[in-house]
């Protein structure tokens, strides 16, 4: 089983990775937004679970389990929720991170 690490009531919790489709991706990120006006995808390359796919995390102040695997780059865009803008990856992301997005 996949697992990535996620901050829950300030502790940190092993939780399985939920691998989800565009569809579900939309309604989970309509509720996120409820949650966190900020929620957003952070697109990674090669993460350690999943070598040679593009990964899309739905973050929540911190990443969530909820994911999406592609085998491109261009897939993860097709799959992501409509309204979002695209971050540049920022020099104090790890090495993986492509890219965010986020809300206008």
């Amino acid at each position: 089983m996949l697992y990535n690490s996620i901050l829950l009531h300030g502790i940190n919790q092993r939780m399985p990775d939920r691998i989800v489709d565009a569809a579900r991706a939309r309604s989970l990120h309509a509720h996120a937004l409820r949650i966190d006006p900020l929620a957003g995808w952070v697109v990674m390359r090669d993460p350690p679970a999943y070598p040679a796919k593009i990964v899309a995390h739905l973050v929540i102040g911190t990443p969530s389990s909820y994911v999406f695997v592609a085998d491109t780059l261009a897939e993860i865009h097709a799959m992501l929720p409509s309204g979002l803008v695209r971050s540049d990856r920022q020099p104090a992301d790890p090495p993986e991170v492509l890219e965010a997005w986020f809300p206008r």
